[in-house]
């Protein structure tokens, strides 16, 4: 496989999982919703799912948020030094890994906050068999 055919695979199971993970998160945070008592309040296990799923989607956002700002903040530094130098913007530009660090680091916590808030609905209801 060449390297371009290996991030073309990558970036299509972190597209699809990101995808699919939205309509988990509706799901959770759904799931959630059906065990709210009576007197509005939440489960306390419930309660920490339904944190992590507004977790998730707070990341969520952050990552395209962060991905977008960080890349147009350099992205017209990088114009500014070629327009000066060459008096164009047509050209190679070579960025940095480090741009896209917060944006990675945004799609693994709402990953993990996903799969936790499953785990604590989870958690409630082996409890819930348990009495």
């Amino acid at each position: 496989m060449k390297n371009q055919e290996l991030w073309e695979s990558y970036k299509d199971y972190t597209k699809n999982l990101t995808e699919f993970s939205r309509k988990l998160g509706f799901g959770a945070a759904a799931i959630c919703w059906l065990f709210k008592t009576n007197d509005n309040t939440f489960p306390p296990l419930i309660l920490a799912g339904l944190g992590f799923a507004v977790l998730y989607f707070a990341c969520d956002i952050m990552q395209f948020f962060l991905g977008a700002i960080l890349i147009r903040v350099w992205t017209r530094m990088e114009e500014k030094k070629k327009w000066e130098k060459h008096k164009t913007l047509e050209g190679e530009y070579n960025k940095p890994v480090w741009l896209d660090y917060p944006s990675y680091t945004m799609w693994w916590i709402k990953t993990i906050s996903l799969l936790s808030s499953f785990l604590f609905i989870g958690f409630h209801l082996f409890q819930l068999n348990l009495k």
